[in-house]
């Protein structure tokens, strides 16, 4: 029988541009709120959902280059499930979830496919006080074993899928967006000023073109936004597609305060990191950057590694009045979180994970985060599925040893056959020697701007100021 439901339009934007036809590329942009909240919106992404969804995207078999990171990903995904504590916590970092997802659902075209909080409850236990809520699909529950199934609507969570007034900027106004993504508040005063800046007195060498852009063009957008310094062009002039352009400037740490000490083997004679055997915190610590928001990943490097134009992008929400925001939306751009119950909790931690909302249950049958909106409301306990052992919550199974490569492909140790290993190094065995190298917050800042701009993150992370 057919369905009488017609698909659901995508939603388009129509964006207006300034080009230079002589030399081919985009001088300005102009666009509503509403584009320029989707193209904040890539602040908010965690680092694994951005190599997904750009692998997704893929055209011509041209793979995004964004340093090594997609080599952690693709170990993630390569990875028997055995590797990990359950099947959910290797799912968390394939599909890490948006703390500013509530927000990123109300955008007029939202980038991210990842699927919207849903939430559980054992069918099976009648515990009282102790009920268990978990957000996680699949969840065995921790009382009886059996599978958290029940799924609960959540009370008093808006519904609304757009905001009429903007998401992030307020949508009303009109915004400048130049070629290599710096947003500037749409006035005459900033136009002007910035046309003569690029040599411009006039119109004379101009036309005006007006692009549709949907998902496609805006996928696009984002995967040139860290790679070229001239997306606009790249994206709706078909101009040449630039090199990867990537700076990276290692920061010296004086002597490490919180020490993971790992073992490293290298070639001499070319100073280089060949691989490193790592125990099982190290892996959690470098699979926690695909879990962690672009925009907080651009906070904590500081200006020490560049990628492509998404530092302007970032620049700009530093540099815009908040008046131009909706609430503190800003804070969020500059510093998203990583989402509750995704995060890394050791030494080597670099990044706040936002706090457990919490959530009540009542004998009405319904959950909700205010208890006035449920009969009874009783306190629930979040499902954990990660590792617990004190303080450190972890994703793979303990104890366990890996080899991470210098471009951060990481293998099990216990898959690993040592003779195959060398062999694969080729190179003489009087040509490697091992070192102990200590780690400390300076190291592991370096690991992580060299894992986003460089195919050696190892050696550039660890050795680039040895």
């Amino acid at each position: 029988m057919a369905s009488n439901m017609a698909p659901k339009q995508e939603q388009t934007f129509t964006l207006r541009l300034l080009v230079d036809r002589e030399k081919n590329r985009v001088v300005v942009a102009e666009a509503s709120g509403d584009f320029i909240d989707t193209l904040f919106s890539f602040l908010t992404l965690p680092l694994g959902t951005i190599i997904r969804l750009l692998s997704n995207n893929q055209q011509h078999d041209q793979p995004a280059e964004l340093g090594c990171i997609s080599n952690l990903y693709q170990s993630v995904e390569n990875s028997s499930v055995e590797v990990f504590w359950n099947h959910i916590c290797k799912e968390m970092l394939l599909r890490p979830q948006n703390n500013c997802e509530p927000l990123c659902r109300k955008l007029k075209l939202n980038v991210d496919d990842t699927e919207s909080l849903r939430y559980f409850m054992c069918s099976n236990c009648k515990k009282g006080s102790n009920w268990l809520l978990s957000t996680f699909t699949g969840a065995s529950c921790c009382s009886c074993g059996k599978s958290m199934d029940k799924e609960m609507k959540l009370l008093g969570d808006s519904e609304d899928e757009t905001h009429t007034d903007g998401v992030f900027v307020k949508g009303e106004a009109m915004y400048f967006i130049l070629d290599d993504l710096r947003v500037l508040q749409s006035s005459p005063n900033n136009f002007v000023k910035e046309l003569t800046q690029l040599g411009y007195r006039n119109f004379h060498k101009l036309i005006d073109i007006s692009p549709c852009v949907g998902l496609k063009e805006m996928l696009e957008l984002m995967k040139r936004a860290l790679t070229s310094n001239s997306p606009l062009s790249d994206v709706f002039l078909a101009s040449e597609e630039s090199k990867p352009l990537y700076t990276f400037s290692p920061k010296v740490g004086g002597k490490p305060t919180q020490i993971k000490r790992i073992k490293i083997f290298a070639r001499k004679s070319l100073k280089k990191i060949v691989y490193a055997e790592a125990e099982e915190d190290f892996v959690d610590f470098l699979f926690s950057f695909l879990t962690t928001p672009i925009g907080s990943t651009m906070k904590l490097l500081d200006g020490n590694a560049s990628l492509g134009c998404i530092n302007n992008l970032y620049k700009s929400v530093k540099n815009f009045s908040s008046l131009w925001f909706m609430g503190n939306s800003n804070d969020l751009l500059l510093d998203p979180q990583v989402a509750p119950r995704f995060g890394l909790r050791t030494g080597l931690q670099l990044f706040s994970e936002q706090q457990d909302p919490i959530y009540y249950y009542g004998s009405n049958d319904a959950i909700s985060r205010n208890p006035s909106l449920v009969k009874d409301a009783c306190y629930m306990k979040l499902f954990e599925p990660r590792f617990s052992d004190g303080f450190k919550l972890g994703f793979v199974k303990r104890p366990s040893l890996f080899v991470v490569w210098d471009d951060l492909h990481v293998t099990p140790m216990a898959n690993a056959s040592s003779i195959s290993l060398l062999q694969n190094i080729n190179a003489p065995l009087d040509d490697l020697e091992e070192h102990v190298i200590s780690i400390g917050k300076a190291e592991a800042i370096n690991l992580l701007g060299a894992s986003l701009t460089s195919k050696a993150a190892l050696t550039e992370g660890l050795f680039s100021t040895s």
